[in-house]
């Protein structure tokens, strides 16, 4: 079985500067082909090291995956550096460099004479494009005489290197239109087949232990993953054909999707927004949101999702008291007598942006995010859903503990509410898809 090492280049990297999501993103999809990924490395932008970092890379895994460091500036040293270990010149690629020209002109740009650099790449490698930037990457299988003069172990041994820019929306472009498919013909003997299924209700060790019979399995093998608020089991398996595959990992997913019942909502790119908004698109309904602490952020995740706008009616950010009020009608009787952050608040919001918005549905959240705000009976963490619908209105109180950072509570708090409409939807017993 062929493994793997990610390398990521940049200085900005190391001093904290820049999240490195691209390593991440690499390490997930290298899973799901079934390569082994052993390292990540992080290096600077400093040619010695990158070389030195080259050279660990080949010397103990099959692939190395670079990101960073292809862009036209001094800096950008990824391309040279792979040139230098090997001790191969670097040509200019005439038909990259009338690929960028033409991007330039595109835009209506002149191209500066650094991006020429781009257009570079060492003798004998082969050109990974990239169909949404200026920087194409290298994708090449290294012949065994180039990683013998390099000094590389075991060069007879296949190696490959892919090179893609540090930034993650072409990165990821580049992989799903050419990065995998190559590593996958040159790399992979059989097929794997695998789905990831979406929990959320359940913890991670709880998951694990309602299903740990399965966990204990080889083919296919089921692994439980932790995200923020939510779990996932991964069910693969690999075999001859991906037919052959598939057939071993949907008998085991069914059984998990039938146990799991409402705690698994979806599977593989499936997000809670997506799955609400198609719940909502099936059964003809629409929904309004009336926010307070998580500011806007479960409108945002909402409208994220193309098409949205058959479904979202009315959508308000009434952070403050008097917007309550003002916008949604809350008393002030009740915002003296309970607060803002109470079940009575979330309650009167939910049905004031019904009452606005005239959606089918109404969201309400409130709540006390931090750092501050906190009191001894209502500590950072507590948070109040309501929603209403058809009359009834429908409220709880989620706590979430004072240890969580602010972004962190927004967050689980708006999945929490994406979740609750989708229960509301489930028990209603409506069309789900």
């Amino acid at each position: 079985m062929a493994n793997a090492e990610i390398l990521s280049i940049g200085t900005e990297l190391l001093l904290g500067e820049v999240l490195d999501t691209n390593s991440k993103f690499f390490a997930t999809e290298l899973a799901k082909l079934g390569i082994d990924c052993y390292y990540r490395v992080t290096v600077g932008d400093n040619k010695d090291r990158i070389k030195a970092s080259l050279k660990q890379a080949f010397d103990r895994s099959d692939i190395v995956l670079t990101s960073g460091g292809l862009g036209p500036t001094a800096d950008d040293l990824t391309t040279e550096c792979i040139a230098e270990f090997f001790s191969l010149p670097m040509i200019l690629d005439e038909a990259v460099l009338r690929e960028i020209e033409k991007l330039f002109a595109d835009r209506n740009l002149s191209m500066p004479e650094t991006n020429k650099k781009q257009a570079m790449r060492p003798q004998g490698s082969g050109v990974l494009p990239n169909p949404s930037g200026t920087a194409p990457g290298i994708m090449w299988i290294v012949p065994a005489e180039v990683l013998a003069k390099a000094g590389v172990s075991d060069p007879q041994r296949k190696r490959a290197v892919l090179t893609f820019p540090g930034v993650p929306s072409e990165l990821v472009n580049m992989w799903n239109q050419s990065g995998a498919e190559f590593i996958s013909k040159n790399f992979l003997t059989g097929a794997i087949f695998s789905i990831e299924l979406k929990h959320y209700g359940i913890g991670e060790s709880a998951l694990a232990e309602k299903y740990a019979d399965l966990l204990d399995g080889t083919s296919p093998t089921v692994a439980p993953y932790a995200g923020m608020g939510e779990c996932r089991l991964r069910v693969a398996a690999k075999a001859n054909t991906i037919e052959e595959a598939r057939a071993l990992v949907m008998p085991v997913a069914e059984l998990i999707r039938k146990e799991s019942g409402k705690l698994c909502y979806g599977q593989d790119d499936d997000t809670l927004e997506a799955v609400v908004g198609q719940m909502l698109i099936s059964n003809n309904l629409t929904l309004s949101v009336a926010e307070s602490c998580t500011g806007g952020l479960v409108s945002k995740r909402l409208t994220d999702i193309g098409g949205s706008s058959q479904y979202i009616k009315l959508n308000a950010v009434t952070y403050a008291n008097e917007a309550k009020m003002k916008i949604l009608g809350v008393p002030q009787e009740l915002l003296e007598q309970y607060g803002a952050v109470s079940d009575e608040c979330a309650r009167a919001m939910a049905e004031g942006i019904v009452r606005l918005s005239g959606a089918d549905i109404g969201l309400s959240i409130t709540g006390i995010a931090g750092p501050t705000g906190g009191t001894p009976d209502k500590p950072v963490g507590t948070v109040y859903l309501g929603l209403c619908a058809n009359g009834q209105v429908d409220t709880k109180k989620l706590s979430l503990g004072t240890k969580l950072n602010r972004q962190e509570i927004r967050f689980r708090t708006s999945s929490a509410a994406l979740n609750m409409v989708r229960l509301h939807l489930l028990s209603r017993n409506l069309v789900t898809q």
